[in-house]
Order: C-alpha cells, then structure tokens, then sequence
C-alpha cells in the first residue's frame, strides 16, 4: 500500500507524475526479485490537501474542486496496470473538510442547516449529498470558497489565534517559508 496527498501547494503534474513512476518501480522491482509465481498487487491512495489550523500550510488555500478532480484523473490515466489498485478521496468531502478546518464560528450557522436539510453521516459517500451541503451555505449566506480557496496573508488574525496549542505562530510561518 502506497500513501500519497495531491494538491499540496507547491505540487505540480511532474510530482503527481512521480507517484506513478514510483508505483510501476514497485512492480518492476517486485517481479525482478520476486520468485512467487502469485500476482502483485499495489494499492496507490490519494488524499487531498486539506489546510488545517496550526500546521505551516494554514494560510495556503486548497486547490479547487475541479483541479483536484483534474489530478486525480490524471493520476488515474498513469497508473492503468492489472496490479495497481487506485483509491481518491472525493474532493467535494476533502472541500467541506477544509471549510471547516478553517472555518470560523459563522460556519456552524452552515452545520445546523446542513442537518436541518437531512445531511447526516457524511462521511459514509453513499449518503453524502453535496448538493444539500451547497444548499445549506446558500441558504445561510456564507461562501465556502473563502475559507477553503483562499490565500491568507500570516498577518491575518485567524479564527483559532486565541487558542494555545502549544507552538508558535512565528514557528508556524518560518516553516511555511522553508516549505515553500
């Protein structure tokens, strides 16, 4: 089993390009030492980038919907082998992820309606309903965009500023520096 995330903010298609290659290496080197005659199986599964609270990345948006779809067919076109097995995570739950991980106390205005609407065990994708979750900001008037899709400067004050989680903000932006 192979891990990866997609739609880190410095990715490109050469570094999604690269889970590929080193998953067909796997194979390669699999078959060059193996002696079972038993076929291989390799599991590639790709996460989408979420930026989260008190991470260096917090102030990086997340690539939109349609781009994450973009590079997870992408990927999916370069990994077409009888032994790759490849997962995704859908990127509308990834979306709604990072408006909540981001998100500020006007969000939970969006949670009520969505639950009031019938979204309920969402994280189960046979009964998650995006449409009714794009309903629920509508209906509410907040733009899910604005936390999810945008840039923030790291002088913005941050809807979790006032919690202490045990590291700096100052650390916090050296390393988002040196990630970048």
């Amino acid at each position: 089993k192979l891990y990866f995330m997609i739609g880190l903010p410095t990715e490109d298609y050469e570094d999604i390009q690269g889970i590929a290659d080193l998953a067909h290496e796997a194979i390669n080197l699999y078959r060059d030492v193996s002696r079972s005659k038993k076929g291989l199986t390799i599991t590639v599964s790709a996460s989408s980038f979420v930026p989260e609270a008190f991470t260096p990345f917090q102030w990086e948006p997340q690539c939109e919907i349609d781009e994450l779809k973009k590079r997870q067919l992408f990927l999916k076109d370069r990994l077409k082998s009888k032994s790759i097995r490849y997962n995704w995570h859908d990127p509308e739950i990834s979306f709604l992820e990072a408006v909540f991980a981001r998100g500020d106390r006007k969000v939970g205005k969006v949670l009520l309606r969505a639950w009031e609407l019938g979204c309920r065990f969402d994280g189960w994708s046979e009964v998650f309903n995006f449409p009714k979750w794009m309903e629920a900001f509508k209906l509410t008037g907040i733009n899910p965009k604005f936390y999810a899709n945008r840039r923030r400067n790291t002088n913005e004050v941050l809807p979790w500023d006032h919690i202490d989680a045990g590291i700096s903000k100052e650390y916090l932006i050296k390393e988002y520096k040196k990630a970048l």
